[in-house]
C-alpha cells in the first residue's frame, strides 16, 4: 500500500486502505477466499545439465509454525552427498511451499554456514483451497561454501492468530549436478564470506560490521546486497517529497522522497552505492493485482552487486576491516542481506596492492520540485544522479593487475497526488550501470558491463475510502525489469539479457465489512535469454484470478 493513516493503524483489522505504502495490508478478497490459480511466472526456470545428480532435502513439508503457533525455522547440517562430491557443473536450490487459510505475505531466508543464500517473500494464501508456490535458484557461486559440512537454518517468519491462520509448509532441496566433459565446472569464487548487517531504520540509518580472517592472496572481491523495505518504505517508490506530504497533513503520505540507495564504505573510504529493484510483495498496493501473476522476484528478491576488486589489495594485510552500510533518507525499517564473494591467487600465498582512486560521492546529486495545491492536487518531481569511479591494483603471480570500476545511476520519479491525498499517480525510471575493466601488462584480462533499468508506473485510488470496513481500492501497475550483461574472464557467462514486464490492474471493495468487489487482470511477458544463453519468449494473460492464455 502507498501510505498509512492513524485510522488504519488503530483498526482491528490491519488495512492500508488510505493509499499505497503500509506493509502487509487488507483482508483477503472474496475470490481469493474461494480459491484461485497457483502463482505463475513468465520468467524461464533455471536450466540444469543432463548429468548425474544428487539431491539433499533440507526441509520436507516443514511448517512455518510450531503446534503452539510460534514461528520456527528448519535447521540441520548440510553435507555434500557421497555420490556427488564434485566437481559440480551446477548447484540448484529449489523451494516449494503450500499454504491455506488466511495470512499476510511474509519474509523468509536460508543461511548456510552463516551465509545468506536466499532472501524472499511469500504468496498470500487462497483461503481453504491450498495455494502452492515455488522457485528455483542457481547457487553455483556458493560452491566453495558447499564443499564441506555446514550448518543451515531457514524458513519464513510467520505469525498466526485466530484470524490469520495460514501456516506455510516448506519443502526445500539442493541438487548437485556433476561436471563432465560436455558440462565442465564453471569458475566460481574461491571463498564466500557472510557480511552481517543490522536492520536500518530512522533511528539508525547506518550499520557497521567487521570482516576478519580474509585470505592473504586476494585478486578480486564482489559484494552482493539484497535490500527489502518495510512499512512506509515497503513501496518506497511511492514516497513523496517532504514538502508534498506537508501539504496533506493527516493523510499519512509516506515522505522523504522516493530515492533509495545503500551506500557502502570500506575502512572509512567510500566504495559506492547500490540501488534496488522496486519489489512488490503479494499483498502490496491492491492484493488482487498479484493473483495469479506475482510481481518480478517476489519469491526470490533480486540482489545488486558492487565490484570491490579495487579494494582487494588493501584487504590482504591480515588485519580486520570494517564495512559500513547507510540508507539515508529512509522512512521505515530496511532489511539488508549481504555476501562477499572473494577470488584468490592459485599460485601465490600472498598478494599485495593498493586503492589508487575512490572518486565516490557522499550522496547523489538530487533536484526536487513540487507545485502548489490546486483543486486538491499537487504535482512533484525528483531526480537523482550518481557517477562514481574506484581504481586499484593487485600484484599477483601473473603480474600487476589494475582494475577500474565505473558506476552510474540516473533516477527520475514524478507523480501527482490528488483528491486531497486519496489518489496518487507515480511514474519512475531508474537506470543503473556498472563497468569493470581489469588490465595487466597493457591488455584487458577481465571485463564486465552490466546495465539495468527498472521503469514502473503506478495509479492508485482510495477516493471512496470511509473506514476499514467500507472502502474501494483501485490500482494498476506497469513494471519492467530490463537487464543486459557482457562479461569476460573468470568464467562468468559471456552474454545475458532480458526484458520482463508485468502489467496488471485490480480492484477490492468492502461495504459494511463484506467484500463487495474483488477482481483483477494482468499480462506478463519475458523476452531474452535463459541462464544457458538461449533466447526464449513467454506471454501470460490472466483475468478474474485465472490464467486465460499462455505461450511460453
Amino acid at each position: 500500500m502507498i501510505r498509512r493513516t492513524a485510522a488504519v493503524l488503530t483498526a482491528t483489522v490491519t488495512l492500508a486502505a488510505a493509499g499505497l505504502g503500509a506493509a502487509h495490508a487488507s483482508p483477503l478478497p472474496a475470490y481469493i477466499e474461494q480459491g484461485g490459480d497457483d502463482p505463475v511466472t513468465a520468467q524461464p526456470a533455471v536450466t540444469t545439465p543432463g548429468t548425474r545428480s544428487c539431491t539433499v532435502t533440507l526441509a520436507d513439508a516443514f511448517p512455518s509454525n510450531a503446534a503452539d503457533g510460534s514461528p520456527q525455522n528448519y535447521s540441520g547440517t548440510l553435507t555434500p552427498p557421497k555420490r556427488c562430491q564434485g566437481p559440480w557443473a551446477k548447484v540448484v536450490l529449489s523451494s516449494t511451499t503450500t499454504v491455506s487459510g488466511r495470512q499476510y505475505d511474509r519474509s523468509g531466508s536460508l543461511a548456510i554456514g552463516g551465509v545468506t543464500v536466499w532472501f524472499g517473500t511469500t504468496q498470500e494464501p487462497s483461503g481453504a483451497t491450498p495455494t502452492t508456490f515455488g522457485f528455483t535458484k542457481d547457487i553455483t557461486d556458493f560452491t566453495s561454501l558447499l564443499k564441506k559440512p555446514q550448518p543451515f537454518t531457514g524458513g519464513y517468519g510467520n505469525y498466526t492468530s485466530s484470524v490469520y491462520t495460514g501456516v506455510y509448509d516448506q519443502t526445500v532441496r539442493i541438487t548437485y549436478y556433476m561436471a563432465d566433459r560436455a558440462h565442465p565446472a564453471p569458475a566460481v569464487p574461491d571463498e564466500v564470506v557472510a557480511v552481517p548487517v543490522e536492520d536500518l531504520h530512522p533511528g539508525a540509518t547506518s550499520s557497521t560490521t567487521t570482516l576478519s580472517g580474509l585470505p592473504r592472496n586476494l585478486t578480486g572481491a564482489r559484494l552482493q546486497v539484497t535490500l527489502k523495505g518495510n512499512g512506509c518504505d515497503e513501496q518506497w517508490f511511492t514516497a513523496v517529497p517532504d514538502e508534498v506530504s506537508a501539504k496533506f497533513p493527516g493523510d499519512g503520505l509516506c515522505a522523504a522522497g522516493a530515492y533509495r540507495e545503500a551506500a557502502v564504505s570500506l575502512d572509512g573510504r567510500r566504495a559506492g552505492a547500490v540501488g534496488t529493484f522496486p519489489h512488490i510483495y503479494s499483498g502490496g498496493i491492491v492484493p488482487t493485482l498479484w493473483r495469479p501473476v506475482l510481481a518480478q522476484n517476489t519469491l526470490d528478491l533480486r540482489p545488486e552487486d558492487l565490484d570491490l576488486t579495487p579494494f582487494a589489495g588493501t584487504l590482504v594485510d591480515g588485519t580486520s576491516h570494517t564495512m559500513k552500510f547507510t540508507i539515508d533518507p529512509l522512512n521505515d525499517t530496511w532489511n539488508l542481506a549481504a555476501v562477499l564473494f572473494l577470488f584468490t591467487d592459485h599460485h601465490r600465498a600472498r598478494t599485495s596492492g593498493a586503492l589508487t582512486r575512490d572518486d565516490v560521492a557522499a550522496s547523489p546529486r538530487t533536484v526536487t520540485t513540487s507545485s502548489s495545491v490546486t483543486n486538491g492536487s499537487v504535482d512533484y518531481r525528483q531526480t537523482a544522479r550518481r557517477s562514481d569511479v574506484i581504481s586499484g591494483y593487485v600484484d599477483t603471480s601473473a603480474g600487476r593487475v589494475s582494475t577500474t570500476v565505473t558506476t552510474g545511476r540516473t533516477f527520475t520519479n514524478s507523480g501527482t497526488v490528488s483528491d486531497d491525498g486519496l489518489v496518487q499517480t507515480v511514474k519512475q525510471t531508474d537506470a543503473m550501470s556498472t563497468r569493470s575493466v581489469s588490465t595487466s601488462k597493457g591488455r584487458v584480462v577481465a571485463s564486465s558491463l552490466l546495465s539495468e533499468s527498472y521503469p514502473i508506473t503506478v495509479d492508485f485510488s482510495a477516493a471512496d475510502y470511509q473506514d476499514d470496513q467500507n472502502f474501494s481500492l483501485k490500482g494498476s501497475v506497469d513494471l519492467t525489469q530490463n537487464v543486459s550483461s557482457l562479461t569476460t574472464g573468470r568464467g562468468w557467462p559471456a552474454i545475458r539479457g532480458w526484458s520482463w514486464n508485468v502489467d496488471t490492474t485490480g480492484v477490492l471493495s468492502r461495504a459494511g465489512g463484506v467484500t463487495s468487489e474483488s477482481d483483477g487482470s494482468s499480462t506478463s511477458t519475458y523476452r531474452g535469454t535463459t541462464d544457458a544463453g538461449r533466447f526464449t519468449a513467454c506471454r501470460i494473460t490472466t483475468d478474474h484470478g485465472r490464467v486465460t492464455s499462455s505461450s511460453c
